[in-house]
């Protein structure tokens, strides 16, 4: 009898709860960050899949409406949602300020075609976004998207890929623009695969800023027209040289229209992208995990260091489909614990953000 009492005074920590809402206004391509007071900063896209507007929403901590939204491009219908992987990306840097980057449709009667990479910022404490600006700079054929990661000193970075000094997804490279002014100007662009060039042209990319500084870029590649492996850069000097390691080979003459995520984490980053229509999950350095099948995966940690997976099923080109969703335990491990819930839209997927009390919300 004691040992069964010992037993059953052991303590008992519940897994996190899981709640889905919508994206407001019926928006799609949802992009989350929390920052260090709480406060959920969210974009999406509304109105036509061709000429959409950016929408900016805050949630702070322990509220549950959303703050009336706010438009982020000066120029209507500058934003695109065909494909998926060419809407708004966000990241919060230096005093909280926001940075938004974005892929405009390419402008007619352009030879070749020219699509703007466009960039606004909410300075701290303005309320307001600036007027939008074109970073593209010379380098036409931006197709797959682009990235924005900023750190707390003032540095901000956008990522995208473009066509290298010949035509074709072989030559394609990635090209990266520092701002030292917490996005007040830009340097000019630099080529982070100069020694490696290919780049899968119509997947996305994904960059992140480390706790320890490191920037971090996630990218499928294309070094050859048969293989696409999923490819992690890695600069420790500001974004000035960059180290390159394939993390997940895929051979593969198609490209998916694939996205990537990063999840800042204690000790190292945690990563979550598309092989062969499988997500996977690894932390840097580490061995990938299978997750399920499908696409566009999203990532979000709680206090407690569990780990909320979220990606999309039956998803396509016009086509909605369904979210499915899994827990992982604080060691990385599968928790018992997902999901699975239809209605995400077309053009979208899901994203999901960690409450201060440790539950998710996933938002599709």
């Amino acid at each position: 009898m004691k040992a069964i009492a010992a037993f059953l005074l052991l303590p008992f920590v519940a897994l996190a709860e899981v709640r889905i809402e919508p994206v407001p206004e019926h928006g799609v391509q949802p992009q989350v960050a929390v920052d260090s007071d709480g406060t959920t900063h969210l974009v999406y896209l509304t109105g036509a899949p061709g000429a959409s507007d950016v929408h900016y929403v805050t949630r702070k901590r322990g509220v549950r409406d959303w703050s009336t939204p706010i438009t982020v491009n000066s120029e209507p219908g500058s934003a695109i949602a065909m494909g998926t992987i060419r809407g708004a990306q966000l990241a919060t840097g230096k005093g909280g300020a926001v940075h938004v980057v974005w892929n405009g449709a390419a402008i007619p009667g352009t030879k070749p075609p020219r699509s703007p990479l466009w960039v606004s910022r909410m300075p701290s404490g303005s309320g307001r976004f600036e007027p939008q600006r074109d970073l593209i700079d010379g380098c036409p054929g931006l197709d797959g998207g682009a990235s924005i990661a900023a750190d707390s000193k003032g540095a901000v970075f956008v990522v995208w890929h473009g066509p290298g000094a010949q035509p074709g997804e072989t030559s394609r490279v990635v090209r990266v623009r520092k701002s030292a002014d917490d996005g007040a100007t830009f340097a000019p662009p630099f080529i982070a695969t100069a020694d490696k060039a290919g780049v899968c042209a119509c997947c996305s990319l994904r960059a992140s800023v480390a706790s320890d500084g490191a920037l971090h870029v996630l990218y499928r590649a294309a070094h050859t027209v048969a293989q696409r492996d999923m490819t992690l850069l890695t600069s420790r000097d500001g974004g000035s040289t960059f180290r390159s390691e394939t993390i997940s080979p895929w051979a593969g003459n198609t490209c998916p229209m694939s996205s990537a995520v990063f999840l800042p984490a204690a000790a190292s980053m945690r990563m979550a992208w598309e092989t062969d229509g499988k997500i996977l999950t690894a932390l840097i350095g580490g061995n990938p995990m299978e997750l399920g099948k499908g696409k566009h995966p999203s990532l979000s940690a709680n206090p407690r260091g569990e780990t909320l997976a979220v990606w999309t099923t039956g998803t396509g080109w016009a086509r909605g489909g369904a979210l499915e969703w899994t827990l992982l335990a604080a060691d990385g491990k599968p928790a018992a614990q997902s999901g699975h819930e239809a209605g995400v839209p077309a053009w979208s997927f899901a994203t999901a953000y960690a409450e201060p009390a440790g539950d998710f919300v996933i938002l599709r």
